[in-house]
């Protein structure tokens, strides 16, 4: 019996170290760009998504935390947000197109009862970076790609592959994207743009730029000709830890010169599950619409 135990030990320590040296090899061989090209060919085959998100946001130089559960389906984009924290109970139903483009709100409180809101709102946007237009994965790909071809020649000296990590109990590749170049730069603004379309056509942060201008009080607050000071990059540095399995980077540390600027983090992730059709409407009986 004790031969037994003894045995049955020695078989699991070997396939941990055959495990551990496959994993090592694996790491070598792939490069960071690779790796990269993976992440975006992945993202670009979603379908549909459900997961859990941890997020950290720095607003007004306090590190903000909120939790969510998402449905999301793309090509139309239709989206269903059930809010754990700050404000427990929160839903949010939005699609595409449809309610004059507006998202329905159960603010479970006050005024008690259902509201409609453009994503861009300043009720849904208070104390948010982002809005439902960028949940999922295409808005941090469309990122990464921007700032791979700001690198340039420079790729492999801005991005650097740190090897294997551990997360919510997967496999990931750690990608740490030392962008030096990151600066603040005097910007006018163009005829018809916003702050909105100005972060679009440099993908950076909208939110930032805000910030940047303590002149500016809203996201539509400018006019042409005026000067403002926006970031030439969307991050200074940006650790990302990508999927071993799906490719997906399932945690994204983004900063600036002063620190953290933001974090999400994916959790309970499931890639192109089915999702019904009535899932995105008010009327789903688990829905308190």
């Amino acid at each position: 019996m004790i031969f037994i135990k003894r045995k049955t030990f020695i078989i699991k320590h070997l396939i941990s170290v055959i495990l551990i040296f496959s994993n090592s090899l694996f790491s070598q061989e792939i490069s960071s760009k690779e790796l990269i090209n993976r992440m975006l060919v992945s993202v670009g085959k979603i379908n549909t998504l459900t997961y859990t998100l941890k997020k950290t946001e720095r607003v007004k130089n306090q590190l903000l935390k909120g939790e969510q559960d998402v449905k999301l389906a793309l090509n139309p984009k239709k989206a269903y947000v059930y809010v754990q924290s700050p404000n427990k109970g929160v839903e949010v139903l939005w699609h595409e197109g449809v309610n004059n483009g507006n998202a329905l709100i159960n603010p479970n409180g006050f005024p008690y009862v259902n509201v409609n809101f453009s994503p861009q709102s300043s009720h849904l946007r208070k104390n948010n970076h982002h809005t439902l237009h960028e949940l999922g994965f295409d808005y941090i790909a469309g990122i990464i790609k921007n700032i791979m071809n700001q690198s340039g020649s420079k790729f492999n000296e801005y991005f650097l592959y740190e090897g294997l990590v551990t997360f919510d109990n997967r496999v990931c590749h750690k990608i740490d994207i030392d962008y030096k170049p990151f600066r603040y730069i005097n910007y006018k603004i163009l005829k018809g743009e916003d702050l909105v379309s100005i972060a679009k056509k440099f993908k950076i942060s909208e939110f930032m730029i805000l910030e940047l201008n303590t002149n500016i009080h809203s996201y539509t607050d400018v006019s042409e000709g005026q000067n403002i000071v926006i970031p030439e990059s969307y991050a200074r540095r940006t650790i990302l830890f990508i999927d071993q399995e799906n490719y997906l980077p399932v945690v994204q540390r983004i900063y600036d010169d002063k620190g953290l600027y933001e974090q999400y983090e994916f959790y309970k992730l499931k890639l192109n599950p089915i999702i019904e059709p009535q899932e995105f409407t008010r009327h789903y009986p688990k829905y308190n619409f």
